[in-house]
């Protein structure tokens, strides 16, 4: 396409782009004022031409919306820079009224006629605030509303110029909200007095000292400014570059902590806690770095405190269990010695014993052999009469009295070997099923249970470790009590259950029968005692027994009663091998090998 060199301006020593006859001319033209004159004129552009121009360039500015409105403020052009920023295309846009623009709350309160009313008045209107595009976003923007009015002063309409500032918006609110945190750290540093804050540029120098750090080491600002982060090191430390390690590794990882030895501006020893932490700049390059610590010597101190108490505390349990073990060890001696002895003296009490019982039964037989002899021969009636009183009523009860009590020798010197032999019989460790184990006494006592009508309840029973026959033993032991010292008032009702309780497990019989007095509570599981003798024979050690057991298992009974309303015997027994003592575990060992 030709270029129409009639809008270009001519430049300043440029004379060929100038019209001939303002370059010097040729003979016969006219004077140089009227060429001159002519030539401006032809490079003058006409109104349409500087309009269209002017068009062209507004619609090609992309950074800016720029746009007229009719005098009721409707749109009346939309450049690309306009469609750019608020979204709207110009056959969507031009014939609205521009209070599309606004917020609706600002809608309700007017705003767009009251800049209306600015620019009317005033001939502009200037101002910042969030506007709103197409898509319902809002930004930031910078507007300038500008009346146009014709050359006889009517308002022809309005040109509007809206620039979206919403990033600068975004930065001058981050930027303010950087330095009042920046503000608040400053006074925040500034107050705290229990921590050393301090910074130093990237090669360790000292560069801010603040309060704190002040206060905890006795430093004056102008005696550390521009000193090496090593000043408050060790001499030994410092020659094995442990300063430095501690900014390398800050530098690598971005913080390094550290609880270590060093020392404070009078060159005491102190103990400090705290982290060097790496500052960077935007690019990632290190500009230095901030160390935060705390003079940590009296808890130090403490703590060593602690530990050496704690050594000597570990000394003396050491020598405290040694006590323990050796003390153990000679009540296990001495219990086996008693064991033994109850075992050799109803062994050795058996045979005399024997002799007793036997002379008593030959006594018997002798007394009916003179009872028979009295019977056949004739005697006057006195002598028979008094020699049968001897024989029956005195010799004869006398030898009732003795059979009785050598019975009831035999049964106490029976039930002491029981015990005693609780205490030597060698367990065979193993998992019991004590579900099926009461099942299994329950049904042995079948006979005792119809006969007293009562009622059985069983409950849930987790497994147990232990040995089965002396774990059968308890349960039936205490089983069989409950249905000797039932009451007759009432219907006995019998429960029993169980429960895991950390590497134990906990039992509980219990009934509604006639209960244990309360006076007799402590002495219950101890040898020979009977606390209803009328309701059911015994040589009161059941009981003794059953704790023999569960302790040998390393388990613990007690019971809970009420006299007349009944009794709970509770007892522990291990769940697993390792809740089992240590001679079930070294036996299990054993049996693994």
């Amino acid at each position: 396409m030709p270029i129409d060199r009639r809008h270009q301006a001519p430049t300043a020593g440029d004379k060929t782009r100038l019209p001939l006859s303002l370059a010097g001319g040729l003979p016969g033209d006219p004077p140089l004022n009227r060429r001159r004159e002519d030539a401006l004129q032809s490079c003058t552009p006409s109104p349409v031409e500087s309009e269209e121009s002017f068009h062209l360039l507004v619609d090609a500015v992309t950074d800016y919306a720029i746009y007229m409105l009719d005098p009721k403020g409707r749109v009346a052009t939309w450049n690309k820079g306009a469609e750019r920023s608020k979204g709207w295309k110009a056959e969507e846009i031009v014939g609205q009224h521009y209070s599309v623009f606004f917020a609706p709350e600002e809608v309700a309160a007017g705003m767009p006629e009251k800049e209306l009313a600015v620019a009317r008045r005033e001939g502009r209107f200037q101002a910042e605030g969030w506007r709103v595009r197409k898509d319902g976003s809002r930004f930031w923007a910078s507007v300038t509303l500008t009346a146009i009015r014709g050359p006889n002063g009517k308002l022809r309409g309005f040109a509007k110029v809206t620039q979206d500032l919403t990033q600068q918006k975004a930065a001058e609110e981050e930027l303010r909200r950087r330095n009042a945190a920046l503000e608040r750290y400053q006074i925040i540093v500034q107050s705290i007095d229990e921590h050393a804050i301090y910074t130093l540029d990237p090669e360790g120098r000292i560069t801010s000292w603040e309060t704190g750090a002040q206060n905890i080491s006795g430093a004056p600002l102008e005696q550390v400014v521009g000193r090496h982060y090593s000043m408050w090191f060790e001499p030994q430390d410092v020659a094995a570059g442990v300063p430095e390690h501690h900014l390398a590794e800050a530098a690598r990882t971005g913080r390094y902590m550290s609880d270590c030895w060093m020392v404070n501006f009078r060159r005491e020893r102190v103990w400090s806690s705290g982290v060097v932490s790496a500052i960077r700049d935007e690019t990632g390059k290190l500009t230095g770095f901030l160390r935060v610590a705390r003079d940590m010597t009296r808890h130090k101190e403490m703590e060593l405190a602690l530990e050496r108490q704690a050594e000597d505390l570990e000394i003396r349990v050491k020598e405290r269990t040694r006590e323990l073990e050796t003390t153990v060890g000679e009540l296990e001696r001495k219990n086996e010695e008693v064991e033994a002895f109850v075992y050799i003296v109803s062994h050795d009490l058996r045979a005399p014993l024997v002799n007793v019982q036997g002379f008593s039964a030959e006594l018997e037989s002798s007394c009916k052999h003179l009872q028979e002899l009295l019977d056949r021969e004739a005697l006057p009636e006195a002598l028979r009469s008094t020699a049968r009183e001897i024989l029956v009523d005195e010799m004869g009860g006398a030898l009732h009295f003795i059979s009785a009590s050598a019975s009831k020798f035999e049964r106490l010197i029976d039930a002491l070997l029981r015990l005693s032999r609780q205490g030597r019989q060698v367990y065979r460790w193993g998992k019991v099923d004590v579900q099926s184990l009461v099942a299994g006494a329950e049904a042995s006592l079948q006979q005792q249970i119809a006969e007293a009508g009562a009622t059985v309840k069983v409950g849930t029973l987790p497994q147990a470790y232990g040995d089965i026959a002396a774990v059968d033993q308890v349960f039936s032991n205490l089983l069989g009590n409950s249905l000797k010292y039932r009451s007759t008032s009432r219907p006995l009702q019998l429960e029993i259950g169980g429960e895991a309780d950390g590497a134990m497990v906990r039992y509980w019989v219990r009934d509604n029968g006639l209960g244990i007095p309360t006076a007799a509570m402590p002495k219950l599981f101890q040898v020979f005692q009977r606390f209803h003798r009328q309701q059911a024979e015994g040589e009161g050690m059941g009981l003794a027994i059953v704790q023999r057991i569960v302790e040998r298992h390393g388990g613990k009974i007690w019971a809970e009663s009420e006299e007349g309303r009944g009794s709970t015997f509770f007892l522990t027994l291990p769940g697993t091998s390792q809740g089992a003592p240590r001679a079930a575990q070294d036996a299990k060992n054993h049996e693994n090998v």
